[in-house]
């Protein structure tokens, strides 16, 4: 960690620091470096944003720096871009500094560096909670006033591990209920960041993320694998595991640089669907001649988050991502457990999943751990094929036989709803092996075209 007094000799590397200085004396200003920048200064994090607060109007100070535009509406905040840094400028009116740093989420962001005099600013202790590794916030009524800071803590204790001062986690706790009335594009943004972090894990709260996701505590009634108590505790080992695995895929032998790529781009989805993959157990749940049966929990689940995901503003390709890996989270896992994995179940899970059979390979993997407690040998070794099987066939997983212009071309059939019936048929006799070449799906549909409608709507 970086000390107060070797705080000069860094910012002088941020060269967008020299014009803020010189502007600020013309004018008479007083400027700050506040808020993220400075706690991640003291880190030794590398800096990509500045963050500074300005006595006087923050408008006039933008617009002197260059092209400005307004953060929020009716805030005293602007932005300005210099060297490839945004320049985030809060305008502090007649406001001193330490009203502003009282109005802060957490002890580690409310500090402040006066550029002109360099005299640190800390009366809340921030640089020790630092040192400690600890998130305070600020107090209840900073947390009232925008309960999304709920989130925000969370995400910090993921990004840097720290732990969560007891009092601070009461209140997220406590007014975990009111992230209900928060904009969902703010918490959808919050849980991406969180999920993007290398410790996803240690933020989860279970009476907030219940909130969030409502169900996720009731998973404390259902046990857990051999070693978890219950199933939350299991989903939420699972995303730790995840977050372990992820640190080194070397399992995955010859696909590591692909898995790898593959990991980077995907992580917050397939992290999130690690954690809310059974939680449609307990409304399945069925007891039967003393067994348990959970009977379309994961279907279910993949129907949940679509829905839940929409509410929360998650795009349609990050609801069918996620959907996808909970509907199909069981189907390693039940290859694994058959004498022998046929071409065609191989076949069949890379065509329905295609790229994605990589993310449901180390989602299988990350569950079995957290049931178990140890790597499974053959659930690895399955994991490989299926991926190695994946590779081998790629173009023809993501290139179908037969379009709807071959269609009109061999067939002279006019374009119409029943083509979708047609090429239906056609893509499953290729999945499922039946059909191998353009030239066998042709004789394929010219064999059976007579048993089709292709005049319905």
């Amino acid at each position: 960690m970086i000390k107060k007094q070797n705080m000069e000799n860094v910012l002088r590397q941020i060269k967008p620091l020299a014009k803020i200085k010189e502007y600020a004396k013309k004018a008479n200003k007083k400027v700050y470096l506040v808020g993220g920048m400075l706690r991640d200064l003291l880190l030794g994090i590398t800096i990509n944003d500045i963050d500074i607060a300005i006595s006087g109007n923050g408008k006039e100070f933008a617009r002197a720096l260059g092209k400005s535009f307004r953060l929020k509406e009716g805030l005293n905040e602007f932005r300005v871009v210099d060297d490839n840094m945004n320049i985030d400028i809060l305008g502090l009116g007649s406001t001193e500094i330490l009203e502003d740093l009282e109005r802060r989420d957490f002890t580690i962001n409310a500090m402040a560096y006066n550029l002109l005099d360099k005299r640190f600013i800390d009366p809340f202790n921030g640089v020790k909670d630092l040192e400690k590794g600890i998130i305070r916030a600020m107090g209840r009524k900073n947390i009232v006033e925008d309960s999304c800071r709920i989130l925000r803590g969370l995400r910090f204790r993921a990004i840097f591990g720290f732990k969560i001062e007891e009092k601070t986690a009461d209140l997220f706790m406590e007014y975990a209920d009111k992230l209900s009335s928060i904009a969902p594009e703010r918490i959808h943004l919050e849980l991406i960041s969180i999920f993007e972090a290398a410790n996803s894990h240690l933020a989860v709260i279970p009476e907030v993320f219940d909130v969030i996701f409502p169900g996720f505590l009731k998973m404390k009634e259902i046990k857990g694998g051999k070693i978890t108590e219950n199933l939350m505790a299991h989903s939420i080992l699972t995303l730790e595991k995840m977050d372990s695995l992820s640190r080194d895929l070397r399992v995955f032998r010859a696909h590591k640089k692909r898995i790898e790529a593959y990991y980077a781009e995907n992580k917050a989805k397939l992290k999130l669907a690690a954690l809310l993959h059974d939680i449609k157990k307990p409304v399945t749940k069925e007891v039967t001649e003393n067994t348990v049966h959970f009977y379309g929990h994961d279907k279910m689940g993949s129907d949940w988050f679509r829905e839940i995901g929409k509410k929360l503003k998650f795009s349609s390709k990050e609801r069918d991502y996620i959907g996808t890996i909970i509907k199909h989270h069981m189907r390693i896992h039940l290859l694994a457990n058959q004498e022998e994995i046929t071409e065609r179940a191989k076949r069949r899970l890379c065509f329905e999943l295609g790229n994605d059979v990589m993310g449901l390979a180390l989602f299988s993997l990350a569950d079995q751990i957290a049931t178990i407690g140890t790597e499974d040998s053959h659930l690895l070794e399955v994991c490989n094929q299926i991926i190695s099987y994946y590779f081998s066939m790629k173009d023809a997983v993501e290139k179908p036989l037969l379009k709807g212009r071959d269609l009109i071309k061999h067939f002279n059939l006019t374009p119409g709803p029943g083509f979708g019936e047609i090429l239906g048929k056609v893509q499953m006799a290729y999945e499922e092996g039946e059909i191998t070449t353009k030239e066998e799906a042709l004789a394929f549909v010219k064999e059976n075209i007579g048993g089709l409608d292709i005049t319905k709507s």
